[in-house]
């Protein structure tokens, strides 16, 4: 199965052309994606302080609920080329990209040739990677970091250098500077390569090791977040989506803890849908239900898992046999870094009973497709040599029919439908390929022959995790929220946050907003972060999210409201409008009382947009915070004069 020379130099190149072709083609129809994160870049861009800060808003009144580096680097990339949709979505293109290379290295090193390039292949089509480089979330950063990692670590467990160890665990603190405790669920299986693997150490001296990097990845992992907690609070932000203005809290609890805690029941019943959107009811939240097979589930798997049984071929297989004393062999500890990552964040994802995004599955598709590269290509030399050579043909009919019920079990069958009219097509030509592989007659094949009839047996099985991600290519996924749908080929899921660019409807308001405005530091004070990203972003304007992210953070008390309105740093608020969770908190209803009872509502007709300029139906964004009204909050004063009043 190991191509030619000259196959191998142009096979890796043609594989890195087609995964920049699936993350590129259409990118514009995402827009600028996550308008939470994209607006933060916006605020970074003209400010060193909310750069340093992870500011979500130019003024600095509340940080973003996530760690700064991913966002850096689309802060970096809008300074060189333009603040714009491409610029914030071109780094997580890059490393995509990235991460396909370095499976391909990181597996062609241990495995062979063949195995990295499958493994390209696979990560290059597995769908949710697809739908998450093509947006401004900030996994595509935390698995090329993760990746760097695993190389590193199995450099240290091949060399036993603590140099190696100590970079393998830095770039995880690196990672939990891009998704906080999401970046340490490697930790365990990368602690369990190195003891088993580690060559010519004694066990006192890998501890040591191990004790040190450990210490050095809580150093870099924390650098930041003291940094924010060290800053006295009246000279930073407010930390978002906390409750006592902590980062660590929010590395602990929101990114941590609450991850696996059941969600309040006013959060629970916010628009979400399992598994996939309807234009009714946009996916906001995964409730696939909690389980040790949650991840099995049609939707879930459809989105990384359509090479399992290869997978755990490679796990059985690319360390065989796994009985050699007390150390892992090179092989064996490859295999056991992707089998620790891959099982790792199953458990946690099986378990998450608190927030779970369909997108945080990316994660899983690096070690997936590496433990399925190096299980064809176990299982090609196995059927090479005459050992179990119907074991070839047995795991790719497997793979077949697991592919066809994620398909079928995700859309139904459907006899005048193509979709499952490909299913069964999948199943139906890896008949005859399998048994081309079993035949004896075809055994001995070597080179270009042998190359074409392992091309023809997996081609097959690339068809519908293609269909799949296309279906983030050809139609604009939940760009919120992305994942792959093949439902999308049919309907067009609604977007949850956001549509390709701010609304329309934002632009009669800024205007009457800028055209009324004095000094005040706030162009205007929004009850949450969703309704002021569309307004950052189209305005370059420090809005005042008043509680935060999701409206709930106790940042403002009406005292505090009043002493900002006395001191002219705010003149106009917003109460209602768009809400990802009903507003339930005093906290909320304390501070919209105050502005009822203080302000004076704005006539619509002088801010509202025509009805012309609505919103499509379908797009618009849950409004679980009732109607939209502009408040005066200094009525007694009269309006700065403009250019328009004085012709």
């Amino acid at each position: 199965m190991a191509p030619g020379g000259r196959a191998a130099r142009l096979a890796l190149p043609a594989i890195l052309g087609l995964a920049a072709l699936l993350r590129l083609w259409q990118l514009d129809q995402n827009g600028y994606g996550r308008l939470y994160y994209a607006a933060g870049v916006r605020s970074m861009l003209g400010s060193a302080h909310a750069f340093l800060f992870n500011a979500f808003d130019p003024a600095g009144f509340v940080s973003i609920d996530k760690p700064p580096l991913a966002l850096w680097l689309q802060v970096a990339s809008a300074k060189l080329l333009g603040f714009g949709a491409f610029s914030v979505m071109l780094p997580q293109v890059l490393e995509g990209l990235a991460a396909v290379a370095l499976v391909h290295c990181i597996v062609a090193r241990r495995a062979g040739t063949a195995a990295g390039l499958l493994a390209a292949l696979f990560l290059a089509l597995t769908p949710i990677v697809v739908a998450v480089d093509r947006s401004n979330n900030t996994d595509s950063c935390l698995v090329m970091v993760l990746l760097l990692a695993a190389w590193a670590l199995l450099r240290a467990a091949e060399t036993g250098g603590g140099r190696w160890l100590l970079l393998a665990l830095a770039l995880v603190g690196v990672g939990f500077n891009v998704k906080m405790a999401a970046a340490w669920v490697v930790v365990p299986g990368f602690v369990a390569v190195y003891l088993g693997a580690a060559t010519g150490l004694p066990l006192r001296r890998r501890l040591a090791g191990l004790a040190a990097a450990l210490a050095l990845m809580l150093a870099v992992s924390l650098s930041w977040v003291a940094a924010f907690d060290l800053t006295p609070p009246a000279q930073r932000p407010y930390a978002g989506s906390t409750t006592h203005n902590s980062m660590l809290e929010l590395a602990l609890l929101h990114n941590g803890v609450d991850r696996f805690l059941p969600r309040r029941a006013a959060e629970a019943s916010a628009p979400a849908v399992a598994p996939a959107a309807t234009a009714s009811a946009p996916a906001l939240w995964d409730r696939t239900p909690v389980g040790a097979l949650r991840l099995a589930t049609p939707h879930l798997a459809g989105q990384m898992g359509w090479w399992l049984p290869l997978a755990l071929a490679g796990v059985v297989l690319g360390g065989w046999p796994w009985r050699r004393g007390l150390r892992l062999a090179p092989a064996q500890a490859h295999v056991a870094l992707w089998a620790g990552w891959a099982l790792g964040y199953g458990l946690a994802f099986s378990f998450a009973g608190g927030v779970f995004h369909t997108y945080y599955t990316a994660v899983l598709g690096a070690p997936l497709a590496a433990l399925a590269g190096v299980g064809a290509s176990a299982l090609w030399q196995r059927r090479r040599t005459g050992s179990w050579p119907w074991l070839l043909s047995l795991l790719l009919l497997a793979t077949a029919l697991w592919q066809a019920w994620i398909e079928l079990g995700a859309l139904g069958w459907h006899h005048d439908d193509w979709r499952s009219a490909l299913a069964a097509a999948v199943v139906a030509l890896a008949v005859p390929a399998a048994a081309a592989c079993a035949a004896p007659r075809w055994r001995p094949l070597a080179g270009g022959p042998a190359a074409a009839l392992a091309l023809c047996a997996l081609a097959p099985l690339l068809a519908l995790p293609a269909a799949w991600a296309l279906s983030t290519v050809l139609f604009r996924p939940n760009v919120a929220a992305p994942a792959a749908d093949i439902l999308a080929w049919s309907t067009a899921a609604a977007d949850a946050e956001t549509s390709a660019a701010p609304r329309p409807r934002a632009r009669r308001l800024l205007e009457f907003l800028r055209r009324h405005r004095g000094s005040e530091r706030y162009l205007l004070a929004v009850p949450n972060a969703l309704q002021a990203a569309p307004l950052i972003v189209r305005s370059g304007e420090s809005v005042m999210a008043m509680g935060g992210y999701l409206g709930r953070d106790p940042i403002l008390t009406p005292a505090d409201l009043e002493r900002l309105v006395a001191a002219g740093e705010v003149r106009y608020a917003i109460l209602g409008g768009a809400a990802l969770v009903p507003p339930d908190s005093r906290a909320e209803r304390a501070l919209a009382h105050w502005i009822r009872s203080h302000g004076r509502r704005v006539d619509p007709a002088l801010w509202r947009e025509t009805p012309d300029a609505a919103p499509r139906a379908g797009a618009a964004t849950p409004r679980l915070g009732g109607p939209v009204r502009l408040y005066d909050l200094r009525p007694d004063e009269p309006l700065p004069a403009t250019s328009d009043d004085a012709n």
